[in-house]
């Protein structure tokens, strides 16, 4: 079996190709964190508003509520790209270190393709899900119920950014222990 060029261009490009790949899941991390924050933000100000109307007014705006509910969903998928990027997300941990390194990797190597297959059925569940909706309008917001499921798709994709860019590092590292075996 042929493994990665060790030396030459190829490699050179290879690598270039992966560290760049990298620089961009790095910036998208920076950008979603921040939008993230901000979107935070944007919701308890919005809720202590709702919160002042309801009490001193007796007014409660349907609006309001819908809108922090948007923002919200928008905030959890942008974090949740952030958080699986930076490995917090949950791990079975305790279990998992009691398998000798190989298996470990393997496992996990299978874990992170059994991801990305899920990510890939549910980005293109997602797709199926924006063109439905996008034939019905909001109940309460006056834009298209499409609209709305944004955040899901967007949150989805860029998951599926950082799914492919594991399975590659993954994948990488399955090649360069098995050339290695095959050589000793």
């Amino acid at each position: 079996m042929k493994g990665l060029p060790r030396k030459g261009p190829r490699r050179a490009m290879y690598r270039r190709f992966l560290k760049g790949y990298k620089y961009l899941l790095d910036k998208l991390e920076w950008a979603e964190m921040g939008l993230s924050m901000i979107l935070l933000a944007a919701v308890v100000a919005l809720y202590a508003v709702e919160i002042f109307t309801r009490y001193f007014f007796k007014y409660s705006s349907p609006t309001t509520a819908e809108v922090g509910l948007f923002l919200i969903h928008w905030a959890y998928f942008l974090g949740f790209a952030v958080l699986f990027y930076r490995g917090e997300d949950v791990v079975m941990e305790y279990f998992f270190k009691f398998f000798p390194k190989r298996v470990r990797q393997l496992i996990d190597w299978l874990t992170q393709i059994a991801i990305l297959f899920f990510l890939t059925v549910l980005f293109k569940a997602c797709v199926g899900l924006r063109a439905l909706t996008n034939l019905m309008d909001h109940q309460v917001l006056h834009v298209k119920q499409s609209f709305v499921n944004l955040p899901l798709l967007v949150g989805t994709f860029l998951t599926l950014l950082v799914a492919i860019y594991f399975v590659w590092i993954k994948t990488e590292g399955l090649i360069r222990w098995w050339t290695n075996r095959e050589k000793a």
